[in-house]
Order: structure tokens, then C-alpha cells, then sequence
């Protein structure tokens, strides 16, 4: 069973308002079925999903300076989550960088993609181009895809490129707790997760795949 936490202890450890936490609610940035309402002995209290509701508020506080609160809530909708998208259609919208992508077919022999899986790709784009990752870096990336895929189901990721011996590869681990390496590794750069999501829900939103 998820933990869950109470909307007394959420408000203290979140630092947010009663008002903010409802204005949230009633602008679509946090579903209405993760206000649990539970009997308790001075009447009814509410209740949230504990891990769910800590990561979309760190989020939200995160974004809200770059968006609107209407655009929040398009990012943060999950129609795009529980569907696939089509490799070529992908390509084609520059959601993905073409050539990583064309890898990631050749590799896994697939012509869908989840979402997350779609944020990884983008963000393997990212990699490519700033850190210098190459073809072979994203080929043996892209062999292990299939097994990070299928844990990847929310965005509380951060994805590291990683220096050692002089070459440079990607690391895919949880946001919370700090990532702690050996001295012999670098971190040359990382892409969290959730914003990747956020930037593909927009370019999603902008031309519907």
C-alpha cells in the first residue's frame, strides 16, 4: 500500500499555503483523487499519496516561474504518460534527435516508444551534442533501454554522463538520495528527468502526435 501523508504534515514540510495547495487543485495541477478523505476522530482529515504529491509540488515550485499555471497544467497532464508514440511521428515533430533515435530503432527493434522512453531519447539527444557521447556511447545506451524503460514511470530521475578512464557514459538514478561516486569519476553533466518531461509535453502539446 502507498504511504500517505497528512495535509497537516504536507503544508509543514512543503512550506506551501492551505490557499496555494487548493489553488493548485482547482487549476488542474494536482488531481482530485489524491485528496483522500479519511474518518479520524475530530471528523474527516486528508490525506495524499505521499511520494506523488512531495515530487508534483517540488515540481510545480520548480516550473512555475518559466510557465504559466495553465501551461503547468498541460505539462503536468498525464494523457501523454499511458500512451505510445510512434518512432517516425517522433522524428518527424523534432521531439527526439533523429540520429540517436534511428539507434535506438536499429538497436531495440521497435517502432514505438512510451513516453519516458521518449524522454530518455531526447535527452540522450541532448547528451550527444553537448558532452560529446558517441555513436558507440549511444549504442550500448541504447541497448540497455528496454530494461530502464520498463522502470521508468515517473520522472524522478536524473540522467548523469559520467567520465572514466576518458570516456564518457550516462548514468539513470533516482533524484533523491545525492548521487555519490568513486574520485576516479566525473560528472560531467546531468538532465533531470522531470524537466525533459516538461519540455516533451510542451513540444507534444504544440504538435499533436
Amino acid at each position: 500500500m502507498e504511504n500517505v501523508i497528512s495535509k497537516k504534515d504536507l503544508l509543514r514540510e512543503t512550506g506551501i499555503s492551505y490557499g496555494q495547495l487548493y489553488r493548485w487543485k482547482r487549476q488542474n495541477l494536482i488531481p482530485e483523487d489524491w485528496f483522500i478523505r479519511r474518518s479520524s476522530y475530530t471528523g474527516q482529515e486528508t490525506y495524499f499519496p505521499r511520494d506523488r504529491i512531495l515530487e508534483r509540488i517540488k515540481t510545480i515550485k520548480h516550473l512555475k516561474g518559466r510557465y504559466s499555471l495553465d501551461e503547468l497544467a498541460r505539462i503536468l497532464s498525464p494523457e501523454f504518460t499511458g500512451i505510445t508514440y510512434p518512432v517516425n511521428r517522433v522524428i518527424s515533430k523534432e521531439i527526439m534527435d533523429e540520429q540517436t533515435a534511428e539507434l535506438f530503432r536499429a538497436k531495440i527493434n521497435k517502432e514505438v516508444c512510451s513516453f519516458w522512453e521518449v524522454c530518455v531519447i531526447y535527452a540522450l539527444g541532448l547528451l550527444r551534442s553537448k558532452y560529446f557521447l558517441t555513436e558507440a556511447d549511444l549504442e550500448r545506451i541504447c541497448e540497455k533501454l528496454l530494461d530502464w524503460s520498463s522502470k521508468l514511470q515517473s520522472g524522478s530521475y536524473k540522467i548523469y554522463v559520467v567520465k572514466c578512464d576518458g570516456q564518457n557514459t550516462v548514468v539513470i538514478a533516482a533524484k533523491e538520495p545525492t548521487l555519490f561516486l568513486d574520485k576516479a569519476l566525473q560528472v560531467m553533466g546531468s538532465y533531470d528527468l522531470e524537466e525533459i518531461g516538461a519540455t516533451v509535453k510542451q513540444k507534444l502539446n504544440e504538435n499533436r502526435i
